[in-house]
């Protein structure tokens, strides 16, 4: 891809399999605090979202404690997550072709490099954003912002790869080109909607397309 010299990458969905984990932490969490499931539009608000301020706009009262339950629960299965096929090998193949990474993702910090650092990969990432680093989390460009700050990057020199809806919104509010990745937990049909510049479904498919010309 002709300009581009770093690739930023979403955690959740995209690079690691933890979606459905984390909505099973929540879930557990209102089963404990509320004495009831999430529904299926609040499960929907939650992906992609900061989880722990969504609860306390939510539940002024209890979201904290919400969240607090739930994620004991999340640090109790960490086992169970996964990177997507493909994705290591991605990730060597763009260092290896001189690309600068980094992932913006609207997790904590602490869960990112525990995260990437278990798969094997934190050490490929220039830099990483979680949600404490910045006032406002995707689709707000800030995230994004302050990741191209710190690679000391243009907006015009590098992509993100995200998941979803917000992921597509934050990458063009930032003035990056955005890539729907669609090996997950994306669906095409709805990142299609919010015009990503690309959508692959594959990460040797998005190799592809950023190192070839």
């Amino acid at each position: 891809m002709k300009g581009i010299r770093g690739v930023l990458f979403d955690m959740d969905g995209t690079l690691l399999d933890s979606e459905n984990l984390s909505l099973e932490a929540t879930n557990f969490g209102f089963r404990e605090v509320l004495g009831r499931e999430t529904t299926d539009e609040e499960s929907s608000k939650l992906i992609g979202r900061p989880i722990s301020k969504v609860l306390e706009e939510w539940f002024p009262d209890k979201g904290h404690e919400i969240y607090s339950t739930g994620r004991a629960f999340f640090n109790s299965h960490l086992d169970r997550i996964r990177m997507y096929p493909g994705v290591r090998e991605m990730i060597l193949k763009l260092q290896q072709a001189g690309y600068k990474l980094g992932v913006v993702s609207s997790s904590h910090r602490s869960d990112i490099a525990k995260l990437l650092g278990s798969a094997g990969v934190l050490q490929y990432m220039e830099t990483f954003v979680g949600q404490e680093d910045t006032i406002y989390q995707k689709p707000d460009p800030e995230p994004l912002n302050l990741a191209l700050k710190r690679m000391m990057l243009r907006p015009e020199e590098a992509v993100y790869v995200g998941d979803q809806p917000y992921d597509i919104i934050a990458a063009h509010g930032a003035g990056l080109r955005a890539i729907g990745a669609v090996w997950g937990t994306g669906l095409k049909s709805q990142l299609e909607a919010y015009r990503p510049d690309f959508i692959v479904d594959s990460p040797a498919s998005l190799t592809a397309l950023i190192v070839d010309p």
